[in-house]
C-alpha cells in the first residue's frame, strides 16, 4: 500500500481510487490463485479439488472483475 499513493499521484487520480482498485485486484484474485494458503488450506479441508473450485468461481470472478472495472472506471471519470 504504501506505492499506492505516489503512484495515485503520478497518475493523476485520486489516492481513493488506487486503493479501491488494488483493493478489488488483491482481494478478488485471491479467490482463484493456488498460491493462496488460506484458499489451497480450506479447499483440502472441504475435500474440493482444486480444478472443481475453479470451475465453479470462475463465472462469479468474471462478473466481479468486470463491475470492478466499471466501478473503477466511474470513480476515474468523476474524480475531482
Amino acid at each position: 500500500m504504501p506505492l499506492m499513493s505516489p503512484l495515485a499521484d503520478i497518475l493523476g487520480i485520486t489516492r481513493q481510487t488506487a486503493v479501491f482498485a488494488f483493493t478489488c485486484g488483491d482481494g478478488f484474485s485471491n479467490m482463484i490463485i493456488p498460491t493462496s494458503g488460506f484458499l489451497m488450506a480450506v479447499l483440502s479441508l472441504a475435500k474440493i479439488p482444486y480444478t472443481k473450485w475453479v470451475k465453479f468461481t470462475l463465472p462469479l470472478f468474471l462478473i466481479m472483475m468486470i463491475l470492478s472495472f466499471i466501478f473503477t472506471w466511474i470513480a476515474v471519470a468523476i474524480d475531482y
